[in-house]
């Protein structure tokens, strides 16, 4: 189990402002994406506005459309209007979206010992599929943005890596050595975790405070002090679930997840066979996502998708 924080939150973030105005380097939006996070800040910016911005990048737009084409969206399966997806998706998603690809096309000058960037991001794109397939499974309904959320709900690792390489490479190499959780060594190194870390870039990159509450707590949904039975607290758990499946199934040397997500189902009420269903789906929608990036999709034990006890 993880270590409760024994910190008050406002004395974290506190911490993390004053790491990421001494930091040298951080991931940051670039091009695209910073029009469009320049935009969010604009109350005059129009949705034709955003459209046109879109457009005039192609891998944004494929990520948009592809993004539109979700399982969520069933009117919308195959769409190549790219008015008609932005307005489907919201701005905090297409902000999420632009972000994202902005980050990964960073990724090839970055240098950190020990940091799989090609694993980091298809860890990153399979949390989000699975994050948006459990909310909608255990919310009954879908919520907004929830691919986002788990897309940039371990951001606060490219942070580290970006802004401290040598430091925490050592730590990976560490945790790794030890079998060691990396959130508790993260918290004793640097004061606060991958977690905290995303959650205050989330906000400073202009998405919602709500989608940051929800990433600050994904380790500990309980203690976040969401009404349970909540919006907040179900995707807290979805995002949970997702993580500890994804870990399961894409990071076999990482210990075994499986006991974790099954408790975590329970609490959600998934049973076996729609956790079983979802991650099998999971898969081939990642493979088409890892295309569409130009990222390697790794090989999967089949073994590992069996889910049984």
């Amino acid at each position: 189990m993880t270590a409760i924080r024994s910190r008050p939150q406002h004395e974290v973030v506190r911490d993390i402002r004053a790491f990421l105005v001494a930091a040298d380097d951080l991931p940051s939006p670039q091009g695209t994406a910073l029009r469009i996070v320049e935009m969010a800040r604009d109350p005059e910016a129009s949705l034709e506005d955003i459209v046109r911005v879109v457009k005039t990048d192609p891998a944004l737009t494929g990520f948009v459309l592809r993004a539109a084409s979700a399982a969520r969206f069933h009117a919308m399966r195959g769409t190549a209007n790219v008015q008609v997806a932005v307005q489907r998706l919201g701005l905090n998603a297409i902000r999420s979206h632009a972000l994202v690809l902005s980050l990964i096309s960073q990724s090839a000058r970055l240098r950190c010992e020990g940091f799989n960037y090609h694993h980091f991001w298809i860890s990153s794109l399979h949390v989000g599929l699975l994050t948006e397939a459990f909310a909608l499974a255990a919310h009954n309904q879908s919520a907004d943005d929830t691919f986002s959320l788990g897309l940039l709900s371990n951001i606060g690792m490219l942070a580290f890596a970006t802004a401290e390489p040598a430091e925490y490479g050592r730590l990976l190499a560490f945790a790794r050595t030890a079998r060691a959780e990396l959130e508790p060594l993260e918290r004793e190194v640097f004061g606060f975790d991958h977690h905290e870390l995303s959650a205050v870039l989330l906000v400073d990159w202009q998405l919602p405070t709500s989608t940051a509450d929800i990433i600050y707590w994904q380790r500990d949904p309980e203690g976040g002090g969401f009404a349970t039975g909540s919006t907040p607290y179900l995707l807290t758990g979805a995002l949970r679930l997702a993580r500890t499946l994804s870990d399961h199934v894409l990071d076999p040397t990482g210990g075994d997840h499986l006991a974790s997500a099954r408790l975590r189902a329970a609490i959600l009420e998934i049973d076996a066979g729609q956790m079983r269903e979802i991650l099998a789906e999971s898969l081939v929608s990642l493979r088409e996502w890892a295309h569409l990036v130009g990222l390697p999709m790794p090989r999967i034990d089949a073994g590992r998708l069996e889910l049984a006890d």
